[in-house]
């Protein structure tokens, strides 16, 4: 009678070693920084994510959301209006701004130009929609890579985008 209860713990514990070998393996590899470039972007964008933008276009808005608690970094030139929405948000307005935006903590950036050029490396995501309009003309309204792959054009249409990268076992 000893002899069967120590064998059925035996196996009982094998078998809950085996799930959690599963599991283990099921789960997905650790996350990192995950990337997004913007080429000629006529376009309206958004990202929420911890980690740097920088970049610049030729006409438009900056809407900029600080972090509640924690170190920022938001630099801005060129703006010809700048409007403090709340103690959080600042809205930057203008020709040929430039811009380095970076936080330790989730921010946001809404980015509504022409002449988008920006990078991004971090952990988030947003949402790219693309202003090209076949009756007013505009055929191509910029590029973008996201998490390293080939650049494509700008969708259409609002696009979820996720700025994260599973790294590869090469």
């Amino acid at each position: 009678m000893r002899s069967a209860r120590l064998f059925l713990l035996v196996l009982v514990a094998a078998a809950a070693l085996a799930v959690a070998a599963g599991a283990a393996a099921m789960r997905p590899g650790p996350v990192e920084d995950g990337t997004l470039s913007v080429r000629d972007g006529r376009a309206v964008l958004q990202l929420r994510l911890t980690g740097g933008v920088i970049g610049r276009f030729a006409r438009g808005k900056l809407t900029v959301t600080e972090p509640a608690v924690g170190a920022s970094t938001i630099v801005v030139r060129g703006a010809r209006r700048t409007r403090y929405v709340n103690a959080r948000t600042t809205v930057y307005q203008g020709a040929n701004i430039r811009y380095r935006l970076s936080s330790n903590r989730r921010f946001t950036v809404r980015i509504d130009a022409t002449k988008i050029n920006l990078s991004a490396v971090g952990l988030g995501d947003g949402w790219l929609d693309g202003r090209g309009n076949m009756e007013r003309g505009i055929y191509f309204d910029g590029s973008y890579s996201l998490n390293g792959e080939a650049y494509r054009s700008l969708p259409d249409e609002r696009e979820p985008i996720e700025l994260a990268a599973v790294p590869t076992d090469e």
